[in-house]
């Protein structure tokens, strides 16, 4: 059964708020790599397809088990309506931000407790016994994880990924008979259709820093007026280059 949680709905362990007929669907996973799912719902006439909107969750079998995942694209044709999904743990892109976490010395479990502290939605398991040392400034939890950056997780502990819901498993071998096959390599993303939505490049908080680093004081970040409009907090760093504090002005500057 596939079930569909509106935007605001947030309450995964009963059911949805519509089921879903769809005429097809299905989750491609790259071991290490991106994750996406794909759904087709026809326009039929008792109206469920007008809850595939964008930021609505769609619970449905995947090949580890039920999996949530967040609609991030919408596509509609006369025909039917086409979404393009992340899974549920693809949040943790937006509201669990790294400002200043440094696992030094630590296993796997215990990096990962770590990195994760910002936000108690998300849990990490692994079985690495290695240990090593990271620093992670103004980054998201993802990026430390798994970002093209020398420091990030795998980097440095190693490991194969599976996102389970709202657990990220990172051990030696993810394993398991999954019926599928899990390969290595790079997810290329299909061409749009005649009309789409894509909310993935939105920002509602920023941590905006100036020339030389600076950050700001207090909390440190800045909220859209609109960040209420979102289920979740879409955070990034932005560095303002032209923006200079006294200290670093030289002669000409303003």
């Amino acid at each position: 059964m596939i079930q569909i949680y509106n935007p605001d709905n947030t309450n995964y362990d009963r059911n949805g708020d519509m089921t879903l007929f769809a005429s097809s669907a299905n989750v491609r996973a790259i071991l290490n790599g991106a994750w996406s799912a794909e759904l087709s719902h026809p326009i039929d006439g008792e109206g469920r397809w007008k809850y595939l909107t964008e930021e609505a969750v769609v619970k449905m079998p995947s090949f580890n088990g039920n999996q949530l995942f967040r609609i991030k694209q919408v596509q509609k044709s006369d025909s039917g309506i086409t979404a393009q999904m992340e899974p549920i743990f693809y949040d943790a892109m937006n509201d669990c931000w790294l400002t200043d976490i440094r696992p030094t010395g630590k296993n796997g479990q215990e990096a990962l407790g770590l990195m994760l502290a910002p936000n108690s939605k998300y849990t990490g398991r692994s079985n690495i016994t290695k240990t090593a040392t990271a620093y992670y400034q103004d980054m998201n939890f993802l990026e430390a994880l798994n970002g093209n950056i020398d420091q990030s997780f795998l980097n440095r502990w190693g490991g194969e990924i599976l996102f389970d819901n709202f657990t990220v498993r990172v051990n030696e071998r993810v394993g398991g008979d999954y019926g599928v096959e899990l390969r290595y390599g790079k997810n290329i993303p299909a061409n749009g259709m005649s009309v789409e939505t894509d909310i993935r490049d939105v920002v509602t908080r920023i941590y905006p820093k100036s020339y030389n680093g600076h950050k700001m004081s207090g909390n440190g970040y800045v909220d859209s007026p609109l960040i209420q409009n979102y289920p979740l907090v879409k955070s990034a760093s932005i560095t303002f280059d032209k923006i200079k504090m006294r200290e670093d002005a030289q002669e000409n500057d303003e």
